[in-house]
């Protein structure tokens, strides 16, 4: 065990060569990565304790698997709970300080990887009770995103948590397949960014100068469409403003897609064949966004809607 001195130089070396940490990570001595900011992460609180209630076993039992994990504090809240954790990020920097404070933290039940979401298969990381996919979705072109939950559904056994930004209007439309979703193109980086410039971008994506971010409803129907057998939204623990009051971004939302046998239902059965898909704007929970839309001039509706209706 280094002593506080050695941990707090070693981490201003880290620091001075790959930039700051993403979040504030408390280390032995009572030394934190970002100085100690006392800002309560109430995302975190909400996606641990999701699973931890809907695990069907105790967190030190589980294997949890956390995509795009920057520099591993949701891996890290795992681990130290006793869950058997792989966090996965594509940007060596962010792996080196994940690496850096699950030493630090004597973590032996953590382990990082260096490697692009897109990858993860049964063969190459085995199966989870439970994965997290937070802050990484909307960050993907909106083919990626629905390869990444068919992905998702294939290696975990339970539960998967999916905190994502989502479209508030179904502006443009994506085929997939025999299926069309809604949603609208978000840039990433500029056309004229250089690899080394996407790289250092820690708050966008790895390469793809842009993303899809699905409606609300198309990304509840694509997961599931993926097989999860129910699909849920969030709302308590509450995910606010860091603590302040207030929504942090009205287009942000936790969902939950749990994995297990399909119910067949004895006293309806026709039920049990019907296929159902939630309609664009029936699951809208955007009141200002919509207003501002009814308040644009009718010919611009109208024409809106045209091109809606042709794409």
């Amino acid at each position: 065990m280094q002593s506080r001195e050695e941990l707090q130089h070693a981490l201003e070396e880290l620091k001075s060569e790959h930039g700051e940490w993403a979040y504030d990570i408390p280390l032995p001595f009572n030394v934190w990565t970002k100085g100690d900011l006392q800002v309560p992460h109430t995302r975190l609180k909400r996606i641990v304790q999701i699973v931890s209630d809907l695990s069907r076993k105790p967190l030190s039992e589980c294997r949890v698997l956390d995509l795009g994990c920057l520099d591993g504090i949701f891996s890290i809240e795992f681990a130290t709970h006793g869950a058997n954790t792989i966090g996965v990020e594509i940007r060596e920097a962010n792996i080196k300080k994940a690496i850096f404070c699950k030493e630090a933290l004597e973590l032996h039940n953590l382990d990082f990887r260096l490697d692009d979401v897109r990858n993860i298969s049964v063969e190459s990381y085995g199966r989870f009770d439970a994965i997290v996919c937070s802050g990484i979705l909307y960050h993907l072109p909106a083919a990626d995103a629905i390869d990444v939950i068919n992905r998702m559904y294939d290696i975990v056994d339970r539960v998967v948590v999916v905190d994502t930004h989502v479209a508030l209007e179904h502006i443009e439309r994506f085929v997939y397949g025999d299926d069309e979703y809604w949603g609208s193109v978000f840039r990433e980086h500029a056309d004229s960014a250089t690899l080394e410039e996407k790289t250092k971008d820690l708050w966008a994506s790895a390469d793809n100068p842009t993303s899809f971010w699905f409606t609300r409803a198309s990304l509840i129907n694509i997961l599931g469409k993926a097989g999860f057998s129910s699909v849920y939204e969030c709302f308590v623990p509450a995910h606010l403003n860091f603590g302040k009051p207030g929504l942090e971004h009205r287009d942000r939302c936790t969902f939950v897609a749990l994995k297990d046998e399909i119910c067949d239902i004895a006293t309806s059965p026709s039920v049990n064949t019907l296929q159902e898909e939630w309609p664009e704007d029936s699951l809208s929970y955007a009141p200002d966004a919509i207003i501002q839309h009814e308040r644009r001039p009718l010919h611009e509706r109208v024409v809106s809607r045209l091109k809606r209706m042709r794409a």
